[in-house]
């Protein structure tokens, strides 16, 4: 899981380099990455959570993007 996790990972932060800058300016944080989200092509739901669209865009599932953001957090 965890070198599955990496290059997913990985993957994604090299995509998120090459979006055009947000349309949503100096807002929140949420709002910035559900902007990357939806230029990568992974639209919020309309009861989906940004976690649950994160981990979707991700190729995991939201409890092992929990599990990632617990370990990240741990060692900060």
């Amino acid at each position: 899981m965890q070198s599955k996790l990496k290059s997913r990972l990985a993957l994604l932060e090299k995509a998120m380099r090459r979006l055009p800058a947000p349309t949503v300016g100096d807002e929140s944080p949420a709002l910035l990455l559900a902007s990357r989200l939806a230029a990568m092509g992974f639209e919020r739901g309309p009861t989906e959570s940004l976690a649950e669209t994160t981990a979707r865009a991700m190729g995991i599932t939201v409890r092992e993007l929990r599990a990632k953001l617990w370990v990240l957090a741990g060692s900060a």
